[in-house]
């Protein structure tokens, strides 16, 4: 057996995990997504990396199959499509999600900041004579301290997914992994330096961290990864109805709890 039949032969044993693991070690290679984008549209013609995944995902399905019955085998491809697109969106989504979080995160560190700035460059005469100074600069701080725990609890919610569904393997592009890890640094200073300032100036004490608030807001930052990945992967696969199920089931939480038809009905009666 040559040493290319015996690569496809591994290649067909390849779990949904590991077909997108192998295809994120070679994306994440390019350091950060825009390069690899770049990478993809120089080919001739592109090729979109989902759809060998895909090909090769179904591929490995029917070899694992073989000589089973039709309806056995089509589950079985159908079962590879489902879990190898939803890793790939996955992988995608934090991505994106990440990036759209350090982009907000930087425009809000510099408007708070800038604010405590003014607050305590304000004239002591000024100060003494407002009764809303200590009480916004405690708000400022505050919400420089919540900051922080945002972006623990999405590191912390990163972390989760991708022990669940990527074998631990980080899913962050290199250099995006680099400016996350710079954010929080830059943002635990502001926060800190906040912090001593509030307290010289006189501000009453910031309240403990409650556990139980930032353990919920963790869960729904994994919500808010994996429901929209599931979706996405099943809507690209035909599923249309499920995916919208999906969907609106993960909307509904994230504007609470929403009577259901039924319930609407049933009040009227």
């Amino acid at each position: 057996m040559t040493a290319e039949r015996r690569l496809a032969r591994i290649e067909e044993t390849l779990s949904p995990t590991q077909l997108v693991l192998r295809w994120l070690a070679q994306a994440h290679a390019y350091g950060d997504i825009e390069p690899y984008v770049a990478s993809l549209l120089d080919q001739d013609p592109p090729v979109p990396p989902l759809d060998g995944l895909a090909r090769e995902a179904a591929r490995g399905a029917r070899s694992a199959t073989r000589g089973k019955r039709a309806d056995l085998v089509d589950a079985a491809v159908r079962s590879a499509l489902r879990e190898t697109v939803f890793r790939y969106e996955l992988v995608m989504r934090i991505n994106v999600t990440t990036h759209e979080l350090l982009d907000r995160e930087g425009l809000i560190d510099a408007a708070l900041s800038a604010n405590v700035a003014l607050l305590v460059c304000e004239d002591p005469e000024e100060r003494q004579a407002d009764p809303s100074y200590l009480s916004r600069f405690a708000t400022l701080r505050d919400l420089l301290g919540f900051r922080v725990i945002e972006l623990d609890a999405s590191q912390e919610a990163r972390t989760i997914v991708e022990a669940r569904h990527l074998d631990g393997h980080p899913a962050l592009f290199p250099d995006l992994a680099a400016a996350f890890e710079q954010q929080v640094k830059d943002t635990q200073t502001i926060a800190d330096a906040a912090l001593h300032l509030a307290e010289f100036a006189g501000v009453r004490a910031a309240l403990p961290t409650d556990p139980e608030a930032a353990s919920a807001r963790t869960a729904e930052l994994v919500a808010d990864l994996v429901e929209p990945a599931k979706s996405e992967a099943l809507d690209k696969l035909g599923e249309g109805r499920q995916a919208l199920g999906i969907a609106a089931g993960w909307v509904r939480t994230k504007l609470g709890a929403l009577p259901t038809p039924d319930a609407k009905e049933q009040g009227h009666h």
